[in-house]
């Protein structure tokens, strides 16, 4: 008897035996070696951001994914490095297209989060946020399209923009953009083309897709603090700064702009079960992640916040509260700028998206448990 021994030479019998570790009366088992496991891979692309770090630790704590990662920066992520389900590379996806495009084609399914997302971008860099926000996204649904591979996208509920409807709904509602001279759209409409061209690309394609619109997620590792310094960061985290610095809080028109605000755990949990995608039900759905009854509006978030500091163990350490400033949205943000009264999501979709109705809870702002994170 002859046979190939693993390093695929060939040997007589008591040889090949040797080889392969056989004894004598040894019995082969007739059920067969069980199949490695194949998990989900999941590709993020901006992994280190707000969304993409509370999105892998709570796809690491289900064993069905294996996650693939790029950003720019490591900080938010250093404590899934290590972990032999996380892949990171330190990367810009202007650059390393190749190995997006490598990832895109290995991967189950693809999460595009890179995008400038700070109001005041919108009026100070309007160029850097089309060339970033549309035209690198562009290259990466066309990898979708080409690999046939699902795309979970993050369009924005900057979409609706001064849609006057009482609640936004995805089917339904126009999505209404200011007049060109007011550069601060050029957010919504560079996201609302790329809804428009995944969705064009599902149905002329069969490109597999779901778009979700998160609405004013906060939490930990929202923005840096120095980011705040500038002006780049998002409101909640300008607040934060205003209070530990004792500057005074500008209220940008009154602060009279109301918002629905969605915990970032609540919102990360609607995600992972767009990910899970049970019975294929998100697929082709356009979804809003936010909670309607969780609406207060800019001022109001920041007593809350005010009211948090106050009680905070810490708060002798800090200087006095410089009280409250109004601010014209001009003078802030620049001329190009517009606002929006009030901006609150419909939920039918997500309804429909899994069985019963996911809750998403009201925790006051609290300084403590961002602070500490």
């Amino acid at each position: 008897m002859t046979g190939q021994a693993e390093n695929g030479v060939y040997m007589q019998g008591s040889q090949l035996a040797q080889s392969l570790g056989l004894v004598s009366g040894a019995i082969l088992s007739s059920k067969p070696v069980s199949a490695i496991k194949r998990r989900t891979r999941v590709l993020i692309l901006g992994v280190n951001g707000f969304i993409g770090n509370h999105l892998t630790e709570r796809l690491l704590r289900d064993d069905n994914f294996e996650i693939f990662g790029l950003d720019i920066g490591s900080d938010a992520i250093t404590r899934f490095i290590g972990n032999e389900r996380f892949h990171f590379v330190e990367g810009d996806i202007s650059i390393h297209s190749e190995w997006i495009e490598y990832h895109i084609k290995k991967c189950d399914v693809v999460l595009p989060l890179v995008a400038i997302a700070t109001p005041i971008e919108y009026t100070r860099n309007p160029l850097r946020v089309f060339e970033l926000d549309f035209e690198e996204n562009l290259k990466i649904i066309r990898d979708c399209v080409k690999y046939k591979k699902r795309i979970i996208f993050p369009s924005t509920s900057e979409v609706y923009g001064m849609c006057t409807d009482a609640s936004f709904d995805e089917d339904n509602s126009p999505l209404i953009v200011g007049p060109i001279n007011k550069q601060r759209w050029i957010y919504s409409v560079s996201k609302q083309l790329l809804d428009r061209v995944i969705w064009a690309y599902g149905e002329k394609e069969g490109l597999r897709f779901t778009l979700f619109r998160p609405f004013n997620w906060m939490g930990p590792r929202l923005d840096n603090l120095n980011a705040a310094r500038i002006g780049s960061s998002r409101a909640i985290t300008q607040l934060i700064l205003n209070l530990v610095e004792g500057s005074p809080i500008k209220l940008i028109d009154g602060g009279k702009q109301k918002r629905c605000f969605t915990d970032i755990g609540d919102g990360i949990e609607a995600l992972f079960r767009i990910i899970e995608n049970k019975n294929n039900n998100c697929d082709g759905q356009i979804i809003n992640i936010g909670n309607p009854d969780n609406e207060a509006s800019i001022k109001q978030l920041a007593e809350m916040l005010l009211e948090s500091f106050e009680r905070h163990p810490l708060r002798s350490q800090f200087p006095p509260f410089a009280g409250f400033r109004e601010v014209e949205s001009s003078a802030y943000y620049g001329k190009g700028y517009q606002d929006v009264e009030h901006r609150k999501p419909s939920i039918r979709n997500a309804s429909v998206c899994w069985s019963g109705r996911l809750k998403c809870t009201w925790r006051k702002p609290s300084t403590k448990r961002w602070t500490s994170s």
